[in-house]
């Protein structure tokens, strides 16, 4: 369901004083050039003053009464555009620089403050064209560079990005952050390989770059190449232990809940990453007495609810949530949709348009308008269905839109977020006696905090796939196949362990793993050696359609999870397709999910405490067929009776949940853990 954040967004420039001439690279200060004269110039130096004691809304004061006296001098609109950059106002900023361009279309400031007011407004494809018509005009500044690499990134455009960020090596070879741009690049074309080198270098650059070593290790996983994991994960230990609480750091902590890292500090690394997208976040003002009244007498009965979300497309969280979303008693609430990522014309898509009482497309917004948007909108409840993962808006929730702020099921963690009220679990991957490894209070559903519902394809009985078309062995040759179809950088050398422990001991069985990318073939194959089961024993199964996979996926006779990352929506699918799954959990969210889920299903005997018993648990399935049988024939004659698939269940403890949040708040209650009844 998750995705890890970016190793870097779209990246701040460097233009950070007043423009009063032509400009070659950044600007950092006054600038000499042509002498000016008249009030014009006046209201310039008083600008100038202001800037000098970093008083940025003084100065857009006095660069407007500038252009005001002289609106044909494209400099004092540049100035005036930087003024409203460095005081957080992107949409001014643009309009201002436009003006600009409008008196010298190929002033290389005004296209560079042109592209990151553009950036700043989330409108990728302009701000592109922005950076191309700099370079066009023989402007190459590395960092301008890396910012129409960024850009070209979050179009998802990773091989013109390379390119561009490649030129920009070519000038200024140790730059830090463009090697970490082009490991973003380079993963998002599946090219793991070349994303560790440019983490390495990284690294060499900058040692002590946390970020950079969450993502080498999350990227030698990917590949599993787990040669250093010990040293890996020794060192960011020592890292996050070191980090000053409250210290702004970019730590990449999506990518730390797949390692065996104690929770408290996967907490740390949460924290300081949802304090750094405060950073130049003003808060919106609180509510008055007047409005809290208001809203409390006018629609304490029927409370907005929105919800944020890059992933409101063809995607696992757009998946679990839309049946739900549909069957909201409009009676009781009303559903607003606020989309930051693209519109992919999906069914998926088309479906939530539909179920919403309103869909709002945010991309081409500043944070500040987005949250300006949402508390406009009067949103009591705004739910984030993103946390520490690439795509999301954590700046807009910082600004404190609405009342009431909650995660849920986008991110299996801790926000570490100030802004974040509540999180909503279960008792089973948000228990009590761990509400210290949360920031937020605990917010439990009755059984499993996981969505489902009926929506997914059933298993063709009539014509299901074969094992050859599936590169399978036929159950003819006792071909028990164990299923990890988890992304491979969640598998860990211990549980590959088990695997082939198990394996060993079954002549026959094979292991089948998601293809994820095509370099970690040899990796798998020669770890498999090295525990004593021939290579030849790993199946590999490609990217297939969503109605293929299910065809395929009951073929599997047993879905062996891994930790600390269990399966997450990975394990509804298997138990949807009537494979069972045996899971071992641990203490941090991510770790008990399928735990949660089976508990759903009816089959909480599967999931484990200890290695030893997640190994017996797996031997023992696959040395008793007739205990197979009755858990594939549990699922697959009660598939739409469980309470897993059960969304109007669901939908009804889900407004029961909120209902709760919403009255406390109208009692003037601050949020308290919300226990399970």
């Amino acid at each position: 369901m998750n995705r890890m954040t970016t190793m870097n967004g779209p990246v701040n420039g460097s233009v950070n004083g007043p423009v009063s001439g032509p400009v070659n690279g950044s600007v950092n200060g006054a600038v000499s050039g042509p002498a000016r004269a008249g009030r014009g110039h006046q209201h310039w130096e008083q600008g100038i003053a202001h800037v000098h004691k970093r008083d940025w809304v003084g100065a857009a004061r006095a660069f407007r009464r500038a252009v005001r006296a002289a609106p044909a001098d494209a400099l004092y609109w540049i100035n005036l555009a930087n003024a409203y950059r460095h005081a957080g106002d992107h949409g001014r900023a643009l309009v201002a620089v436009e003006r600009a361009l409008a008196l010298d279309a190929a002033h290389p400031l005004a296209l560079r403050l042109q592209g990151e007011a553009l950036a700043a407004l989330h409108r990728y494809a302009e701000a592109v064209a922005a950076f191309e018509r700099l370079e066009a005009g023989g402007t190459r500044e590395p960092d301008a560079m890396l910012q129409h690499g960024a850009m070209l990134q979050a179009l998802r455009r990773p091989k013109e990005s390379i390119d561009i960020l490649m030129q920009a090596a070519a000038i200024e070879p140790a730059m830090m952050q463009l090697h970490a741009m082009m490991a973003t690049a380079f993963r998002d074309m599946a090219m793991q390989n070349e994303a560790i080198e440019c983490l390495k270098t990284v690294l060499a650059l900058d040692p002590g770059n946390l970020q950079a070593m969450a993502h080498l290790s999350y990227e030698k996983r990917h590949v599993c190449d787990w040669a250093d994991l010990d040293a890996d994960v020794a060192r960011l230990e020592q890292a996050l232990a070191t980090t000053p609480a409250g210290m702004a750091r970019l730590s990449s902590a999506f990518s730390l809940l797949s390692l065996p890292i104690d929770p408290a500090l996967q907490l740390a690394a949460a924290r300081a990453e949802a304090l750094a997208s405060t950073v130049g976040a003003r808060e919106l003002p609180a509510l008055s007495a007047a409005e809290r009244a208001v809203r409390a007498d006018t629609v304490s009965h029927r409370p907005r609810i929105g919800m944020l979300s890059y992933d409101f497309h063809e995607h696992p969280v757009a998946q679990l949530i839309v049946e739900m979303v549909e069957r909201i008693d409009r009676r009781r609430f009303e559903v607003v949709l606020y989309s930051t990522g693209r519109d992919d014309g999906s069914a998926i898509r088309q479906r939530l348009v539909a179920a919403a009482d309103g869909f709002v497309d945010l991309r081409g917004t500043s944070d500040a308008q987005a949250a300006e948007r949402i508390r406009a909108d009067g949103i009591d409840i705004l739910v984030d269905l993103q946390g520490h993962t690439r795509g999301h808006r954590n700046a807009v929730l910082a600004r404190r839109p609405a009342p009431l702020q909650v995660a849920y099921l986008g991110y299996p963690g801790s926000s570490g977020a100030p802004y974040i009220d509540y999180l909503i679990g279960d008792p089973l991957v948000t228990p009590v006696q761990l509400a210290h490894l949360y920031s937020e209070k605990l917010a439990q559903m009755p059984v499993t905090f996981q969505p489902n519902g009926r929506w997914r394809p059933i298993p063709d009985a009539a014509a299901p796939m074969s094992r050859a078309e599936a590169g399978l062995p036929e159950k003819s040759e006792a071909g028990f196949v164990l299923c990890a179809f988890n992304h491979t950088y969640k598998i860990l050398p211990e549980a590959f362990d088990v695997w082939c422990s198990v394996m060993r001991e079954t002549p026959g069985s094979v292991l089948w793993l998601k293809e994820t990318n095509g370099q970690l073939h040899d990796n798998v194959r020669r770890e498999a050696e090295l525990r004593g089961v021939s290579g030849e024993r790993i199946v590999f199964a490609k990217a297939v359609s969503y109605a293929e996979h299910f065809s395929r996926l009951a073929l599997a006779d047993l879905f062996v999870d891994t930790w600390p990352y269990n399966a997450h929506t990975t394990a509804a699918d298997a138990l949807w397709a009537g494979v069972p799954v045996v899971t071992l959990y641990g203490n941090g969210f991510a770790s008990r999910v399928a735990a949660s889920v089976l508990n759903a299903a009816g089959l909480a005997e599967l999931a484990q405490q200890s290695v030893e018993d997640y190994r017996l648990a797996i031997l023992a399935l696959m040395r008793d067929p007739e205990l197979l049988a009755g858990y594939r024939e549990h699922l697959v004659v009660r598939r739409q009776e469980l309470p897993l698939f059960d969304c109007e269940l669901y939908t009804h403890e889900f407004e029961t949940l909120i209902s709760r949040m919403w009255e406390r708040w109208v009692a003037g209650q601050p949020p308290e853990h919300l226990l399970a009844r």
